[in-house]
């Protein structure tokens, strides 16, 4: 998919743009396991070549499952995934990290993306420029996922979450992966895109149960009590829970420096913000020119 010239085209339609299911069929299937396993599967632990083998043979089974189901372009309709980035600090080890995910979004016309554009374009080279600009940035986001009928199940900025949502239908969902990424890039995309549709299993039917369990809890208003909130809570750190609740004195001299640094992430996450918002815009006038 390096330097596909799908993603180079000046004229689209919007049946141009594949499926998830096709783009993850077009993929090398080794290059596809590697990558969801080295930015996904081992973040937080490496694991042996045994234990790597017998994660390959589950991610296999699930791309197979993917491959073979029927999907509902109905629900998606309207909507895109398309790589997203982002900045994360982390505040105990004062460090950055760089996040490159597949956003499900609104497919923009162009008088929405300009608006966008425009706004995200206000000198914002301040943490008080880039909070008051990013205020009005999510205002039009959400309104535009709104236009596009996300049924309240987006975020601040417009992004639909599709870890609950059936298999079938975000599979049949479009993919834009136009722009200035590398090909190991675009895989990361779709890595992400699996993962988060294999957040609750590799496997389809245990998929399936677990998600029509979790939405009922939350029509109960509560949450799934073996999900990830109690197993947050089970191995949460006693100093995790004395800054929580107070007890822990503050450190003027750590503290600051990490405020400070919260605020240039902010603006590095406006500056992606805008970038984003252009690619959009570039897809809208692709489109429009059909």
């Amino acid at each position: 998919m390096s330097g596909g010239s799908l993603w180079e085209r000046e004229h689209l339609r919007p049946r141009d743009l594949p499926s998830l299911q096709e783009v993850l069929g077009a993929c090398d299937r080794s290059l596809l396991r590697r990558v969801i396993i080295e930015d996904f599967a081992e973040v937080h632990a490496c694991a042996d070549k045994a234990r790597r083998n017998a994660m390959a043979q589950r991610l296999d089974g699930s791309l197979d499952a993917m491959a073979s189901l029927e999907v509902r372009r109905g629900p998606t309709r309207g909507w895109v995934l398309a790589p997203r980035e982002s900045y994360v600090l982390d505040a105990r080890g004062g460090t950055l990290t760089w996040r490159l995910h597949a956003a499900l979004v609104p497919l923009l016309n162009v008088a929405a993306a300009e608006r966008l554009v425009r706004v995200a374009q206000m000198p914002a080279t301040t943490y008080a420029q880039a909070r008051k600009v990013d205020k009005r940035l999510r205002s039009l986001a959400v309104r535009a996922a709104d236009v596009k009928g996300s049924a309240g199940d987006v975020d601040d900025w417009g992004e639909r979450c599709y870890a609950l949502a059936p298999w079938e239908e975000t599979l049949g969902c479009k993919v834009w992966l136009g722009g200035d990424w590398c090909c190991r890039e675009r895989y990361r995309v779709l890595a992400s895109a699996f993962w988060e549709l294999t957040f609750y299993g590799f496997e389809y039917d245990l998929v399936r149960a677990r998600t029509a369990r979790e939405k009922a809890a939350r029509l109960m208003g509560g949450s799934d009590p073996t999900g990830e909130e109690a197993g947050a809570r089970i191995t949460a750190s006693p100093g995790g829970l004395a800054a929580a609740c107070g007890l822990q004195p503050p450190d003027r001299f750590t503290g600051e420096a990490l405020g400070r640094l919260a605020q240039r992430v902010a603006v590095l996450n406006h500056q992606a913000h805008c970038a984003f918002f252009e690619q959009m815009l570039d897809l809208a006038r692709r489109m429009e020119r059909g």
